[in-house]
């Protein structure tokens, strides 16, 4: 009997403690500012020695920025998982799915928090999504999603390459990759500030250009050796760099043709993006470009895609402007063939004119300071109430300094507008 009366209350308590630690767990899931992922996992698949996505480990391998480093995190493994998703607010998750789970990125693969390669797949129970994460997106479906740690930018602004983006979206003819920032919980721990965006493969074409997964070539790399992430390069080294090689760009019948292999509104802006910008680690590292491989196709024309500005408005290299053949040096001579395709555009009149026109439009307008100022603010003020609990959890910079940090693109922005647009006036005085 005594044995009862001490159990009853024991039970009481119990169950008082797990309820208590439910509700304890649903105020932490709603009492965040920005939209949460949950991800659960086996622990085995972070943590063990032979197949830990989080540590050196016993079965790694090494990558291109880390040849003497072999670790786990190099690896291309993929491990089953599963993924809710939860609104500003909500309590219950608008869906919960399985997929597989990766990790994602080069050198930031070595960053205590990593970027994560969401798959959706027919064997883990749905072989898409469909959820609007991204206002005025062409597209609701997707077949991956990336959860970034912003890079070799983690630890910093955590939001620069989602900032590029945001600036130049709704003015340049470019492919990007759309942006969300999301709060993450990997097993019940807190994760911290991701940044929530598309993944560019094949399904990115299918969703947005209606694009059959198999008809698309997908490039990067040099122009001049291509790595293949889908289909074959055989048909831009031959009819791309093969005819730019062969003939002359100056005359207006050869400029006709590969004006019809590439589109040259899109490599246009893209090089102005990226020279504007001062990226660093540009080009032939994170340069990417596509086509519909097919004949009479709607999309058959190359066109270039805008990734990873990390490197980019770095105040050590603010006067550093290089525009290929057009001005200035190359920082080092492993980017040189990088601008291969647009020193043979050039010499062409009708290219160069236009390019430098459509470059005075974008140091006016794209990012004009103002503008670019106020898009920053914005969005440091979504990530602000959140960031106090990312610093606390990864020990990263202090709130004033990450704000500083933040502020200092918008201020890089426009100490680079003045210089580029001295350069290009020039340029134009000279045409």
């Amino acid at each position: 009997m005594v044995k009862r009366i001490h159990f009853i209350p024991l039970l009481l308590l119990t169950l008082f403690i797990i309820n208590a630690c439910e509700k304890e767990e649903l105020v932490i899931r709603t009492d965040h500012s920005l939209p949460v992922v949950e991800i659960e996992i086996d622990e085995k698949y972070l943590w063990s020695a032979d197949s830990g996505l989080y540590v050196i480990g016993s079965n790694g391998i090494n990558i291109d920025c880390s040849k003497t480093l072999f670790a786990n995190y190099n690896q291309k493994w993929e491990f089953p998982a599963l993924i809710r998703y939860f609104p500003i607010g909500e309590e219950l998750p608008v869906f919960e799915n399985r997929v597989g789970f990766r990790i994602k990125g080069n050198c930031s693969r070595r960053k205590a928090m990593k970027s994560i390669g969401l798959y959706w797949r027919s064997e883990y129970g749905n072989s898409s999504l469909v959820h609007p994460f991204f206002e005025d997106s062409g597209t609701d479906q997707f077949k991956r999603l990336l959860l970034r740690n912003s890079g070799n930018d983690f630890g910093q602004t955590q939001l620069k390459d989602a900032a590029i983006i945001q600036i130049i979206k709704d003015y340049s003819n470019v492919d990007y990759q759309e942006y969300q920032p999301v709060v993450l919980y990997l097993n019940d721990k807190y994760w911290g500030i991701h940044n929530l965006r598309e993944m560019i493969t094949p399904h990115h074409f299918r969703y947005h250009y209606g694009v059959d997964d198999d008809l698309v070539d997908l490039l990067g790399g040099s122009p001049l050796s291509p790595a293949i992430d889908d289909g074959s390069s055989d048909s831009f080294l031959e009819q791309v760099i093969g005819f730019v090689k062969n003939n002359d760009l100056t005359l207006d019948e050869n400029f006709a043709i590969i004006s019809a292999r590439i589109d040259i509104e899109n490599i246009i802006d893209y090089i102005i993006i990226e020279t504007y910008i001062g990226n660093r680690d540009w080009p032939v590292t994170n340069s990417k470009w596509w086509r519909e491989n097919r004949f009479y196709g709607a999309h058959e024309k190359w066109r270039w895609i805008a990734i990873d500005h990390d490197a980019s408005f770095n105040s050590e290299y603010r006067n550093d402007v290089w525009i290929g053949d057009l001005y200035g040096e190359a920082p080092n001579s492993t980017k040189q063939e990088g601008f291969f395709l647009f020193n043979h555009l050039l010499r062409n009149e009708s290219f160069k004119e236009a390019f430098l026109s459509r470059y005075i439009f974008f140091i006016e307008e794209v990012f004009d300071p103002d503008r670019v100022d106020g898009i920053i603010m914005e969005m440091k003020n979504t990530l602000e109430p959140e960031y106090k609990k990312h610093q606390d959890r990864w020990h990263v910079l202090p709130k004033y300094q990450w704000g500083s940090a933040v502020d200092n693109i918008a201020s890089e922005n426009r100490k680079r507008n003045e210089i580029v647009k001295e350069i290009i006036n020039s340029l134009n005085e000279q045409n």
